[in-house]
């Protein structure tokens, strides 16, 4: 099972995938919004890929490894999850620096969202994002999501933005 859009692969994950994406968790650029900076442990980077494996098995989707079509290396991840601490579905991306500016976020996102909505049959789906993350809310506004309000998640401050599956 994989999904494509017309630059990139979205792909389930493979246990030793985390070697692949430790570059990605460890960078404090990348981190900023996630950790404050703090860089993944190499024992965080496994649990993610492993938990991102059992999400794929049992529901049918996660946050899926991303390719360019291009290339074989990992360049993020994109896709859906629960998320922790509620009954809601949220969608997610993270992407290498060096991705960044390059409208991947939105096509991935927009592919994992129809994705979610058709075949996994959702009929709704938030994202988070901290209050400062200009990039992640341009990239939720670009899906059609709504701004829903403010929460706190994980004793962090976060904006949360939601989008109905069309009737």
């Amino acid at each position: 099972m994989k999904l494509e859009t017309e630059r990139l692969r979205l792909e389930p994950w493979w246990p030793d995938d985390w070697r692949e994406f430790r570059p990605i968790a460890r960078d404090p650029e990348v981190m900023r919004y996630i950790t404050g900076g703090l860089p993944w442990t190499d024992e965080q980077v496994r649990e993610f890929v492993d938990r991102q494996i059992r999400h794929f098995d049992g529901l049918g989707y996660c946050l899926w490894r991303l390719r360019e079509l291009t290339g074989p290396s990992l360049i993020g991840f994109c896709g859906l999850q629960p998320l922790a601490g509620t009954d809601e579905i949220e969608i997610g991306w993270w992407l290498g620096r060096e991705h960044w500016g390059k409208g991947y976020a939105t096509e991935a996102a927009r592919c994992a969202l129809a994705d979610g909505f058709e075949r996994g049959g959702l009929k709704r789906v938030v994202a988070i994002a901290r209050p400062d993350n200009a990039a992640s809310r341009r990239v939720m506004v670009k899906l059609g999501m709504q701004y829903v309000g403010d929460s706190i998640h994980r004793g962090i401050s976060v904006v949360k933005y939601a989008i109905e599956k069309a009737e």
